[in-house]
C-alpha cells in the first residue's frame, strides 16, 4: 500500500483526492445525522428502551472524522505535489496512512456514543469509551439537570449513584424521554437540582 501512494503521480490523483475531499467537507454537515441515527439503530435498537438518546458528540465526532478524512487526503496531495516539483523522494506516505488510521477509530468512538433509559435503570457510554456504565434505579442517589440560564430549557439530567454519573441529552420536545425521566423521578421522589452556569444550584422538588 505504501509503496502504490509512493508511486502514485499527484497530477493523475489530483481530480479524485480533491473532488472526494471537497464532498466529505460539505456533507460532514448533514450525513452524520443520517449515518448515526442508522448505525447505531442497526446495533444497538432494543424493544425494552425506554428512549434512546443520541448525544450532539456522536454527530460532531462523525463529522469530524469525515473532514479529518479530507483534509489528510488534501496534505497528501499538496505535500505530493511538492515533493515532485522539488524532484525528491516522497517521504510522508507512512505518515499520511497513520494519520488516516485515526479515521476509522472516530468513527467507532461516535457510533459507540449514546445512552438509553429502560426498566432497569440508565446506560450511557462516554465518547472516549467502547465499554457501557449503568446505574440502577434504585441505586440512584442524586439527580441533577443543566439548565440554560438564558431560556430556562432543560438540556441534560445526570445520575448519581454516589461512585459514578452517568449524564443524558435532554429535548422536552420528545417524548419518550420526557416521560420516562419525570414518571421516574415521581416514582423514587427524588429532588432534582438544577444547575445553571454561572449560577450555582437551586434545589426543585417534583
Amino acid at each position: 500500500m505504501l509503496k502504490k501512494i509512493h508511486n502514485s503521480d499527484a497530477d493523475t490523483v489530483m481530480p479524485y483526492i480533491s473532488t472526494t475531499a471537497i464532498l466529505l467537507i460539505l456533507t460532514a454537515f448533514f450525513l452524520p445525522g443520517i449515518f448515526v441515527m442508522f448505525i447505531q439503530d442497526m446495533l444497538f435498537y432494543s424493544r425494552d428502551h425506554w428512549s434512546f438518546l443520541r448525544p450532539s458528540e456522536a454527530y460532531m465526532g462523525f463529522g469530524a472524522a469525515m473532514i479529518w478524512i479530507a483534509v489528510v487526503m488534501l496534505s497528501f496531495l499538496f505535500t505530493k505535489r511538492y515533493s515532485e516539483r522539488k524532484n525528491t523522494t516522497y517521504k510522508l506516505a507512512g505518515l499520511h496512512v497513520l494519520l488516516m488510521a485515526f479515521a476509522p477509530l472516530l468513527f467507532a468512538l461516535s457510533i459507540y456514543h449514546y445512552a438509553y433509559l429502560d426498566e432497569s435503570g440508565v446506560t450511557g457510554n462516554d465518547f472516549w469509551t467502547f465499554s457501557e456504565e449503568h446505574i440502577a434505579w434504585d441505586d440512584v442517589e442524586e439527580v441533577t439537570r443543566l439548565v440554560d440560564e438564558g431560556n430556562k430549557a432543560v438540556l441534560s439530567y445526570t445520575f448519581s449513584d454516589g461512585e459514578k454519573s452517568i449524564t443524558v441529552p435532554y429535548n422536552s420536545r420528545e417524548y419518550e424521554t420526557r416521560h420516562a425521566i419525570l414518571s421516574v423521578v415521581q416514582m423514587y421522589e427524588w429532588e432534582v437540582t438544577d444547575v445553571f452556569e454561572d449560577a450555582g444550584t437551586v434545589p426543585i422538588t417534583f
